[in-house]
């Protein structure tokens, strides 16, 4: 499904009347603006990383990551040396928040690398004040390096919510190190890289999806774990976007 909104129209003039930009580059532009007006008030970016998603003028944002710089140097060598540093020092399924106290999370290619996601997106929902928004951006599987990778079905994922402790690391690890690092299953070679992400914990994509998925997903915290949000905005996958985007509203009206 695929969402357009008539403010979008005035928004591309704007774009364009900015001067060149790459190949779907002003598309982009243009729909973080139109996102950006639903994030006022007080809320969070969990793992901006090295980019901070625009937000409107009167919002007060706390950027959230797992770490300081030295651990975000160690882990995420590859977006240095910019990163953004963190406000507070948290866990992205554990925020140090009070319930309904945040107007806005914005949570971009964050929400894969969540060993639970049902559970994380509850607590986001629990979190966020009646009327906010949260802010996804998921990237679909066929356009990334998990592209050999089995997508994680619905069924997986309720499974583990149900019972957390079912989760194993290790496997997903192994799935990591055969279909995206392409290292031979059962070699000494894979168990080694096994061993050394497990001491690591280092943070890999644990589940995959494509845009049907991620919709599903989205409708099950709706329907099965009764969470009283609706998708204000929902983007799917395009030439120039190979991500989904959601932004789900607590309380909402849905989609126009």
């Amino acid at each position: 499904m695929q969402v357009i909104h008539p403010h979008l129209i005035h928004l591309t003039r704007i774009a364009y009347n900015n001067g060149p930009m790459g190949k779907g580059a002003p598309l982009r532009w243009i729909e973080n603006r139109l996102i950006a007006r639903f994030l006022g008030g007080r809320g969070v970016e969990i793992g901006a990383l090295w980019k901070k998603f625009p937000v409107s003028r009167s919002a007060r944002v706390w950027y959230v990551d797992r770490g300081k710089a030295d651990y975000l140097e160690h882990h995420y060598r590859e977006a240095g040396p910019h990163y953004v540093l963190p406000d507070v020092v948290a866990d992205a399924a554990s925020l140090p928040f009070a319930d309904s106290s945040l107007h806005f999370i914005v949570a971009s290619h964050l929400i894969e690398h969540m060993t639970n996601p049902l559970a994380v997106l509850h607590h986001w929902y629990d979190v966020l004040a009646p009327a906010g928004v949260l802010v996804l951006k998921i990237p679909d599987k066929r356009y990334t390096f998990d592209i050999k990778r089995q997508r994680t079905p619905l069924e997986h994922l309720v499974a583990e919510y149900s019972n957390p402790g079912s989760f194993d690391k290790r496997a997903h690890y192994r799935d990591w190190a055969e279909n995206v690092l392409n290292l031979p299953g059962g070699s000494e070679e894979c168990e080694r890289e096994v061993e050394r992400l497990m001491a690591m914990d280092y943070s890999i994509h644990y589940h995959t999806w494509i845009k049907e998925d991620i919709w599903e997903l989205i409708e099950y915290t709706r329907s099965g774990m009764q969470l009283d949000w609706k998708p204000a905005i929902f983007l799917g996958t395009r030439f120039y976007r190979r991500e989904c985007t959601v932004v789900l509203q607590k309380g909402g009206h849905g989609l126009w």
